[in-house]
């Protein structure tokens, strides 16, 4: 017999958008299928409701995950923020004071363990884009502006151009398009 969820189990009109992963191969041709799972998890974990914050979502992970396909960063020391406290996960969370604030909103004991932060990845990636209210931007389309409150000074040009094409091709997907124009 099936358990009937209590009322606060259910969150009526709340569906958030998941992808198949065709669909994610459509966005970003590299990603391994095996993402669309922990990606459509975190599209549910941010309340990823409509077109337009489903495909910044999308699109602003696969810039930074590289195509879904790497969960720390790859640069080496010289290019890491307060080793160990460099970027992991999907976001690439980075610093300190961001794994102590994921820690305590995930209780995760990310600050003596950040190596974690890979195992939660899911989490840890939807708690960043609610707690930096990354939906206000996608809201109303500004793919710099949430490129910027992502990366930071890593907003290069060239990162704020690829953000825009896996943005341009996410709209691409279910009818996005014609709620960005």
């Amino acid at each position: 017999m099936r358990r009937r969820p209590a009322p606060n189990d259910l969150e009526v009109g709340v569906v958030a958008l998941s992808l198949t992963p065709f669909q994610l191969k459509s966005v970003c041709p590299e990603a391994p299928a095996s993402a669309v799972l922990s990606l459509n998890g975190i599209l549910a974990r941010t309340r990823s409701v409509t077109h337009l914050r489903a495909a910044m979502l999308i699109a602003q992970l696969a810039a930074t995950s590289r195509g879904f396909r790497v969960l720390e960063e790859q640069e080496g020391p010289e290019g890491r923020t307060a080793p160990p406290y460099f970027g992991r996960a999907w976001i690439q969370l980075t610093g300190r004071r961001h794994y102590r604030e994921a820690a305590a909103a995930l209780d995760l004991d990310l600050v003596r363990h950040p190596e974690l932060v890979v195992v939660h990845h899911s989490e840890v990636t939807a708690w960043f884009w609610n707690a930096k209210q990354l939906h206000a931007f996608s809201d109303v389309g500004d793919v710099d502006g949430c490129t910027r409150a992502i990366a930071g000074a890593r907003a290069t040009p060239e990162r704020l151009a690829l953000a825009r094409a896996l943005y341009d091709r996410a709209c691409g997907l279910a009818g996005a398009r014609e709620l960005a124009a």
